[in-house]
């Protein structure tokens, strides 16, 4: 029998959905609901709101969620919003359904307007909520047994797009300095022009100081007016060099231009620093740093220093790098930390200590030579640690740090910075950890849920019984072999 062609769909008039059944049981969301627990973000954002001025506040950990949800499918907040009223997993990951969201009721759960969590996550960002919430994470990390106490982390950084453009570059003037003789005399001879001619315009010309126009802020590609060849196209820049000393973007100030080699093109860039627990890949510890030389040298200190002072109970025990952490000065305060470095240096032989055939009585050039002395120390120190059959099996797994950039660049929007300026890049750093470290655990707690501190959640008169039943299975083993072992006895 052919099919029928239906011409039109009526929909029930009154239709009965349970949220609970439209969400897989193996979701992603729902894994995630498991372990999510922001209940304290309500005293951490106690201090930010008046108790008696203005409307009620929405409910912070509602906002939490939804910010999550953005930095987890890597929606921005205008496409999250839209999507938001049809996607029964959203809402049900948020606490609401549809009729919530379409016809809310007075004092009843409702989705809260887009402009009020933009201006919540930036009121978040200036009093550090984001950077609580990232310590909270992985203190459930630890509480759940994915961290040990003893950790070997692995520390590195990665390259992330700004959201400026190339066109935004403009030349720095530079601010003239004026001695203070000079500038008395200029003002004297204000004073003076003032008071003969105070009632004529400014900008007449019979003025003997025109107004100053001020710097050329124009593209560094336009010829000036006297070169005489053809002004050339937006955006070409053939011919000019540009450098973070002479320019800088007028979008996004804090942006540096930056390439990793020789056949790449500059862009502007942020450096995104980890610090990951190698045996668990949880970020311990992340940071958005403005390019330097020495950018991703720093942040590794701090991160240790951080991470020491808020997760006391974590004790670090190696630190595993690439090459560019392998100056002389940060060896010497890794070791002096009580960490091993577990850093290539330039080639596996042991250095010789250096000798000098006369002595020095200068006190500046003795300081210098026992500097080279001590950096050379340093590095055979170094390379002994480095060649330990033990520590070469954990400097291998040094890798999954950049499965965690890829990671956050494919799936999570790390690839390009969101917003503009340094705070808002570390924002997007730490929300993007903080999504990474929640997947990890739910994972972790799916497949070992009896492990760590979350067996205290557990009633205590079932682990009694569990310890009750095990105790007398052990009885009835022992028992039931001492009598065959008596019988056997017997008739032998």
């Amino acid at each position: 029998m052919r099919p029928r062609r239906l011409t039109s769909h009526q929909p029930k008039l009154f239709q009965h959905i349970d949220m609970e059944a439209l969400v897989p049981q193996n979701h992603i969301l729902r894994q995630i609901d498991r372990v999510l627990d922001f209940s304290a973000i309500h005293e951490w954002v106690a201090p930010l709101y008046s108790e008696r001025a203005g409307r009620p506040a929405v409910d912070p950990e509602l906002v939490m969620r939804i910010i999550l949800l953005s930095y987890l499918f890597n929606h921005s907040e205008r496409e999250l919003f839209q999507t938001l009223p049809m996607h029964a997993g959203y809402l049900w990951f948020l606490g609401l359904d549809f009729e919530s969201v379409l016809h809310p009721e007075a004092g009843g759960p409702r989705l809260p307007d887009r402009t009020t969590v933009v201006k919540t996550r930036k009121l978040w960002r200036r009093h550090g909520i984001f950077e609580k919430a990232m310590r909270h994470v992985v203190d459930q990390c630890i509480a759940a047994g994915l961290v040990q106490p003893e950790v070997h982390v692995a520390v590195d950084g990665t390259l992330v797009r700004a959201n400026a453009s190339i066109h935004s570059l403009k030349p720095i003037a530079p601010v003239p300095v004026e001695s203070l003789d000079a500038y008395l005399a200029r003002l004297e001879e204000e004073d003076r022009s003032f008071s003969d001619g105070g009632d004529e315009d400014d900008s007449s010309p019979s003025d003997p100081h025109p107004p100053d126009p001020g710097p050329n802020l124009s593209s560094p590609g336009s010829p000036s007016a006297s070169s005489g060849r053809p002004p050339k196209k937006p955006g070409d820049f053939r011919g000019e060099r540009f450098s973070n000393r002479t320019h800088r973007s007028m979008t996004d100030p804090d942006a540096r231009l930056y390439r990793k080699s020789s056949g790449q093109e500059a862009h502007l860039r942020y450096l995104i620093h980890h610090t990951v627990d190698t045996r668990s890949s949880v970020i311990l510890r992340t940071q958005a740093k403005i390019i330097t030389g020495t950018a991703e040298r720093e942040a590794a200190i701090e991160a240790l220093l951080h991470i020491r002072r808020e997760h006391p109970s974590l004790r670090i025990q190696s630190v595993s790098g690439d090459g560019g952490y392998a100056d002389t000065e940060t060896l010497d305060r890794l070791l002096k930390m009580d960490v091993v470095p577990l850093i290539p240096v330039r080639s596996l032989q042991k250095e010789a200590l250096p000798g000098w055939r006369r002595a020095v009585r200068d006190p500046e050039k003795a300081r210098q030579r026992w500097s080279k002395i001590k950096a050379v120390l340093v590095r055979n120190k170094v390379r002994r640690l480095n060649g330990q059959t033990h520590y070469r099996a954990i400097r291998k797994r040094r890798v999954v740090i950049e499965r965690l950039f890829a990671e956050g660049k494919e799936q999570h929007g790390l690839s390009r910075a969101r917003s503009r300026g340094l705070e808002a890049m570390q924002e997007q750093a730490i929300l993007t950890a903080v999504v990474q470290n929640l997947k990890r655990l739910s994972r972790y707690v799916r497949k070992r849920p009896q492990t760590g501190s979350f067996v205290c959640l557990k009633p205590a008169y079932e682990r009694l019984t569990r310890g009750a039943a095990a105790f007398l299975t052990v009885l009835f083993v022992m028992t039931s072999h001492l009598v065959r072992r008596r019988w056997s006895i017997q008739w032998t």
